[in-house]
């Protein structure tokens, strides 16, 4: 079985959590052919943005984290912080409201 799939069984099982580390995911692992050093430069070369990638697998959410690409890349929404914990401006603006026409 090749990592692909394993790092897919290992989510499926609960072991792995996303966005995970090359860490975590040798931990989940457990498995001596694949060594913390060997399990991140496999990360880093089949990350999305890696242009001589053959094969893009995975996508860099943080430093140091990725998420197993399933369909396509999705759209990373940071969560909340203790300093945007309201949408921003832009989420809430409304389309322009021209003069002498009523607010419906």
């Amino acid at each position: 079985m090749d990592l692909p799939d394993r790092i897919r069984e290992a989510i499926a099982s609960g072991k792995l959590f996303e966005p995970f580390s090359a860490r975590d995911l040798t931990e989940a692992l457990s498995d001596p052919d694949w060594p913390q050093p060997r399990v991140h430069s496999f990360l880093v070369r089949h990350c999305m943005g890696n242009l001589a990638a053959s094969q893009i697998l995975v996508e860099r959410v943080l430093y140091g984290r990725y998420r197993l690409l399933y369909d396509g890349p999705r759209e990373y929404v940071p969560p909340p912080t203790k300093f945007r914990r309201r949408p921003t401006r832009s989420d809430r603006r409304e389309g322009p409201n021209l003069p002498g026409e009523t607010k419906s």
